[in-house]
């Protein structure tokens, strides 16, 4: 049997694999993409109904760029697609502790946001503690010291929502999906990478891999030293007070003094 020749494979099809195989389709690759279960599905870090999106990503300024891109995509996508993938309603990132300041001496997340915010460009506002509590009830408790940021641009997105419209994009441009099949080998010779699931091989000029943590499982050393999956447990809580919500209330970050005082949400 003649083995399927692609430009490239794309291994994994959650929220990186989908925007990979999508984007690649739509430059006109011959591009194939493969997940072990059937997209958008509940066993990988894409599993949920939403994930808070802001331009300023206090993590680092090199995300900073790629958040106000895939903002721009998800609103592409929303046109192609006619359904709500993006929905604006600000993001509201607190430091609130007795203590304030970074964790074990790392700069504070908040005044980490607020500089690339300015140093980007990005709409902001400032609040302290008493402007805080006045536009967002629901934050009374927050510390007299607290900082806050505040983005109207940022809200949060519905992953698998956007998988599956990405998914469904890259297949009408061409692209060949391949649901239900884990893959088992990547081999590479100096010229093609040959990729072997249960059921076929593929040959590719190059493989991107988007597994996430199952990637330690494939691709064996060093991957399988510093990956391990492990799975995080949400939960959902119906308000005890739900009135102090006001109608247009923000995503949330909240940064206190250890790990255990840190936390996020969406609105109700």
């Amino acid at each position: 049997m003649q083995t399927p020749e692609f430009d490239v494979v794309v291994v994994g099809l959650g929220a990186m694999g989908a925007a990979t195989l999508y984007q690649l389709a739509k430059r006109g690759v011959k591009v194939a993409g493969i997940d072990r279960f059937a997209p958008p599905h509940d066993q990988g870090s894409s599993h949920g109904d939403t994930r808070i999106t802001r331009q300023a990503v206090g993590e680092g300024a090199a995300y900073v760029p790629l958040a106000i891109r895939a903002q721009q995509i998800w609103r592409e996508l929303e046109a192609q697609q006619d359904a709500p993938l993006f929905e604006q309603c600000g993001v509201l990132v607190m430091t609130s502790s007795a203590t304030p300041g970074g964790q074990d001496g790392a700069p504070d997340f908040t005044e980490n946001t607020l500089a690339l915010a300015r140093q980007f460009g990005i709409e902001h506002e400032v609040l302290d503690a008493a402007q805080i509590r006045q536009r967002f009830p629901q934050f009374a408790p927050i510390h007299d010291s607290a900082l806050g940021y505040f983005e109207p641009g940022g809200g949060y997105v519905r992953p698998e929502r956007c998988i599956d419209a990405q998914l469904t994009l890259a297949r009408q441009l061409g692209a060949t999906l391949i649901t239900g099949e884990t893959v088992l080998d990547i081999d590479s010779t100096p010229d093609r990478v040959q990729v072997t699931s249960q059921n076929r091989r593929i040959s590719a000029a190059q493989v991107v891999v988007c597994a996430g943590m199952w990637s330690s499982q494939l691709l064996g050393a060093p991957f399988d030293k510093l990956l391990r999956v492990c799975r995080q447990t949400l939960y959902w809580y119906q308000l005890a007070e739900p009135l102090i919500f006001p109608e247009h209330s923000p995503s949330f970050i909240v940064h206190g003094a250890s790990d255990e005082q840190t936390c996020y949400g969406f609105p109700p």
